[in-house]
């Protein structure tokens, strides 16, 4: 039932409250203090998705109506088969958490075990009576104890408790209505979990666009293979998972031979690894002769591991293998298709940064080389956006502005890399730049028919290739605070980018003719994800100042 439908009905039974003998919404004496009280079970379900919260809250109303001296409510946890107390309320000495009972101990285990409501007025002659609370050395006489079950079919949540210290015979009405809401808890708490899942999916998965980010970022910045293969290791770790991650690569000079680059931790092999390598070596072949990923255990004198063997694929060819060691009982990673992009990208790396070393021995030869570069990356920046684009149109409301960040970042970074991929090679003038990022950035964020107009006022500056990755974002990160916070709840608005040459410095500014800053802002203590960004892009990347002001 609905929120506002729980306070007309509340409103229709509600009795007069003049003269004596008139009852309040939380007492029992007729179906009006029950009424009250679902809705705020309901309301508190509804208006707050922090199970913590939405529980304490559930546990005093329903103490309240049902003129209890305590309840409290276990939740029941799959892994352990145990159910722990979480939220209490009225005479108790227990803290959430204190307290954890197996299936079948003690009435609430009872109830667990049966998916059976247990009404004992004479709590301390049950069979299965365990002794406990105590409120002054007296132990509690009476308790009603209610399965919370799951919309899946036999599926069990926890046990809702109700109880006194004098001897007391529940009526009908009272378990009637102890039953419905602990059908209303149980919708609570899955719905309370499922956004617990859904926010921790989401943090995950911006971590690893961020770990994505990094090695773009370090791919567009230095082409030093010994670094590079050394970055390529670790976030591969960090992005999968893993207990170890190797590199192999297969020398164009020796075919059918294959050399271990790089792998992480470093003394994986020395430690563990040199009784796997044959097998490792042998997988690795099967890999490049298929271009498939390959999933396999492998068994060794000591332990057992699995492995995950993604071939490296440029345009042409395999031209190596990563590696990623797992325990012996893990599944396959969940997210497959972030760590062959991954692959991709280290692939494009390493290559690139063979290449390179070959590159500097003819300009018109390297200049062709970095062109390949940022054309593979953009490539590769674009299937990212697409796969995120599509993911957006499905995400719930909460989830759909993030990724649309993450897009539109991802996006800022591809303009960059298609902009050298054409007719600039190691520079490129901020102008084209600007133009370009903002038009991506705004069609982006507000779609073709948006009602934001731009224009772009430079003197001539030229920046390098990292130079130009780090304010593509930065140009995002602004144009985006625009559109989100200057213009919203508004038909549109006007974003002006002004560059400027002054004193051999070089002045970008974003301006905007939105509501302006809010009252007492400090960027010093702002803690925005985009603001956070732009402060780290500007100082540490840039070593230059950002301003914000009116």
């Amino acid at each position: 039932m609905l929120d506002n439908e729980w306070e007309a009905l509340a409103k229709l039974l509600k009795p007069s409250t003049d003269g004596e003998g008139s009852s309040g919404p939380e007492t029992l004496a007729g179906p009006v203090g029950r009424l009250h009280a679902l809705h705020r079970i309901n309301r508190a379900a509804t208006r707050s998705l922090d199970l913590e919260e939405m529980l304490a809250t559930v546990v005093k109303v329903l103490r309240e109506t049902i003129r209890a001296d305590r309840c409290a409510i276990f939740l029941y946890d799959q892994s352990t088969g145990t159910l722990t107390l979480r939220a209490t309320d009225g005479f108790s000495t227990d803290p959430p958490g204190s307290i954890t009972l197996p299936l079948g101990v003690g009435i609430t285990g009872q109830a667990a075990l049966t998916r059976q409501l247990q009404a004992v007025p004479d709590a301390t002659s049950h069979p299965a009576y365990l002794d406990y609370p105590h409120v002054n050395d007296r132990p509690f006489a009476s308790q009603v104890s209610v399965p919370l079950i799951s919309r899946s079919p036999g599926g069990l949540l926890g046990v809702l408790n109700i109880m006194s210290l004098e001897r007391r015979v529940f009526l009908p009405e009272e378990l009637d209505f102890l039953e419905t809401a602990a059908g209303e808890i149980s919708i609570a708490i899955e719905n309370a979990r499922l956004y617990s899942e859904t926010d921790a999916e989401l943090r995950r998965r911006i971590a690893q666009l961020e770990l994505l980010q990094q090695l773009w970022r370090a791919i567009a910045s230095t082409l030093d293979l010994p670094a590079l293969l050394e970055l390529i290791s670790t976030k591969a770790v960090d992005l999968s998972g893993a207990q170890a991650a190797l590199i192999y690569r297969q020398p164009r000079s020796r075919r059918g031979q294959l050399e271990l680059l790089a792998r992480h931790p470093s003394d994986w092999m020395e430690r563990t690894g040199e009784e796997f390598d044959p097998a490792l070596r042998a997988l690795v072949g099967k890999v490049l002769e298929s271009c498939w990923a390959i999933w396999r255990p492998l068994s060794g004198p000591s332990e057992d591991i699995a492995v995950y063997a993604m071939p490296m694929i440029t345009g042409r060819r395999a031209v190596g293998a990563i590696c990623l060691v797992f325990d012996a009982g893990a599944g396959q990673p969940e997210q497959p298709g972030l760590l062959h992009a991954f692959t991709d990208t280290a692939a494009i790396a390493i290559e690139n940064a063979e290449l390179y070393d070959e590159a500097r021995r003819g300009l018109a030869r390297a200049s062709a080389l970095l062109q390949e570069m940022h054309h593979r990356v953009r490539n590769n920046l674009q299937t990212v956006a697409a796969l995120l684009s599509l993911q957006m149109r499905h995400a719930s409301p909460q989830v759909r502005g993030p990724l649309q960040e993450a897009v539109s970042r991802i996006r800022s970074l591809t303009v960059v890399h298609d902009l050298f991929s054409g007719r600039h090679l190691q520079e490129m003038d901020l102008e084209t730049l600007c133009r370009t990022v903002v038009e991506e950035a705004v069609t982006t964020l507000c779609g073709e028919d948006a009602g934001v107009t731009w224009m772009v006022e430079a003197d001539e500056v030229w920046v390098s290739s990292r130079q130009a990755t780090i304010l593509a974002l930065l140009l995002n990160e602004f144009v985006a605070n625009a559109v989100r916070h200057g213009f919203k709840d508004r038909s549109g608005g006007r974003i002006q980018v002004l560059v400027r040459r002054e004193s051999g410095q070089a002045l970008l500014e974003v301006v905007d003719d939105g509501w302006g800053l809010p009252a007492g802002f400090d960027m010093r203590y702002s803690r925005g994800l985009g603001l956070q960004i732009a402060r780290t892009l500007v100082e540490v990347d840039l070593r230059g100042r950002l301003e914000v002001g009116p």
